[in-house]
């Protein structure tokens, strides 16, 4: 099992991300990075951040931020420079939020829209990208994830 929130994780997650054809399909018209951001809970006493890039169907890369590490949230309609780290998208929540998600517990939307997980970017995509988001997830729950307690 590994940690989540650990490089090695986001690595794995990485190559499910790009082994899951059905995410490929569902994600295929999809353009936007992430930063996945865990927050303190729990046994965890720290922020996590994931940036994740996703474009068209393929993730292009899955890095945790060291604590030094910042990454810039674009404005929408702010074309990307080519620096690092750069995203159109910040979903965060807990890392309890975040457990029961990789458990197939509770919907990435549905956290949302209880307001037990939050999202910086453009709202109305994200909504017309549940099908993807479920594909995430999906990729996600085949890592053998070992959580903070």
């Amino acid at each position: 099992m590994v940690k989540f929130g650990s490089q090695e994780w986001a690595e794995l997650f990485e190559n499910a991300v790009n082994a899951n054809e059905a995410y490929a399909k569902a994600a295929d018209w999809w353009e936007g990075d992430f930063i996945f951001q865990i927050d303190p809970h729990g046994g965890l006493d720290k922020q996590i951040r994931v940036w994740v890039g996703l474009h068209h169907g393929k993730c292009t890369g899955c890095q945790v931020l060291k604590d030094d590490e910042d990454f810039h949230l674009l404005k929408k309609g702010e074309k990307p420079s080519g620096k690092p780290f750069e995203v159109e998208y910040i979903y965060a929540s807990r890392l309890d939020v975040w457990e029961k998600i990789l458990k197939k517990e509770l919907d990435p939307i549905r956290a949302l829209l209880s307001g037990q997980a939050k999202v910086t970017g453009d709202m109305p995509k994200i909504l017309r990208a549940t099908e993807a988001a479920k594909e995430l997830v999906a990729s996600a729950t085949t890592i053998e994830t070992e959580f903070f307690d």
